[in-house]
């Protein structure tokens, strides 16, 4: 028995578009424009806040580093021996 003309048309999502369907291309003086950002956000650098400033470090030195890490170590033996 063979099914090969019983099969069924595919389902379309969408209707043909109809016969008067004309795409209309822009005006050649349109600029696409984004929507204005939202309250509050910082639009024009230069005029409100300035130029950006570099970031300022400070040396906090490597003793608390150094201190962290040693303390984590002791903590995880603890846990390793106890559990």
């Amino acid at each position: 028995m063979s099914y090969f003309n019983q099969q069924q048309a595919p389902v379309t999502a969408y209707p043909p578009p109809q016969a008067n369907y004309v795409v209309v291309a822009p005006p050649a003086d349109y600029l696409p424009t984004a929507p204005p950002p939202p309250p509050g956000y910082p639009g024009n650098y230069d005029v409100a806040m300035g130029a950006p400033q570099p970031a300022q470090t400070q040396s906090r030195g490597d003793k608390a580093f150094l201190e962290g890490c040693c303390a984590a170590i002791c903590c995880c033996c603890l846990l390793d021996m106890c559990f």
